[in-house]
């Protein structure tokens, strides 16, 4: 549930926090550039101390009727902007949380874990990457947790057979032979595979599909 609600919320990565201190800077940055370019040129005439207070009421009129045309439009982009840039980030910054969740599972020995994400993220072939990797990893554990039964079944035969004509020597050299074996497999134990679905007696029935419905009855009348 924890994980959902993180999931959902706004800000998911460090990354964003980033990514909209820049998007502030750039807009006063652009500001200042406005003002400069724009506005302050308007208002330059008022520095002149031959003008006449009617050229200047129309200066100051002027440079107030451009502030008010131009600023509430300024105002209305950038935040336009900065909504299209959360909504941009997000489709990379989620990839990149779900990507942190993993590496933390994939740590714990979960190595049935894929990288799932939604249509519109971003960074699919980086999933698809990680996905090909995990399942590369996963049937090599498998291949090593095989031969650990094999070998584990050809130690057990031979330890058998020289169990009552071991030498001393033999007998702790068998003896360290199996601790590792032993460890060999608890090690390879914290490698978690998917489980196993349940029988087919024991799966949940959903009611929303009518041939589930059927099957399930069809097996009570059986």
């Amino acid at each position: 549930m924890t994980g959902w609600l993180k999931r959902r919320q706004l800000f998911v990565h460090p990354v964003q926090y980033s990514f909209v201190a820049m998007t502030l800077l750039y807009f006063s940055c652009l500001a200042v550039v406005l003002y400069e370019a724009v506005l302050l040129p308007i208002a330059q005439p008022l520095d002149d101390p031959s003008l006449s207070w009617q050229e200047r009421a129309r200066v100051a009129t002027e440079f107030l009727d451009v502030t008010a045309r131009v600023w509430p439009w300024l105002l209305i982009t950038f935040l336009g902007l900065l909504l299209h840039s959360l909504y941009f980030m997000h489709r990379i910054a989620g990839p990149l949380y779900r990507f942190n969740v993993l590496f933390h599972s994939v740590g714990t020995g979960q190595i049935y874990q894929r990288a799932r994400l939604r249509e519109h993220d971003y960074l699919h072939p980086e999933a698809r990457g990680f996905n090909v990797m995990m399942d590369s990893l996963e049937q090599k554990i498998e291949t090593l947790q095989l031969h650990c039964e094999i070998v584990s079944q050809a130690y057990e035969d031979v330890a058998a057979q020289l169990d009552r004509h071991a030498s001393h020597d033999l007998t702790d050299a068998l003896r360290t032979l199996e601790a590792r074996i032993l460890g060999l497999k608890t090690s390879l134990t914290e490698f978690q595979h998917q489980p196993a679905p349940p029988p087919p007696d024991q799966q949940r029935i959903d009611f929303s599909d009518p041939r589930t419905m059927n099957a399930s009855f069809s097996k009570k009348a059986a």
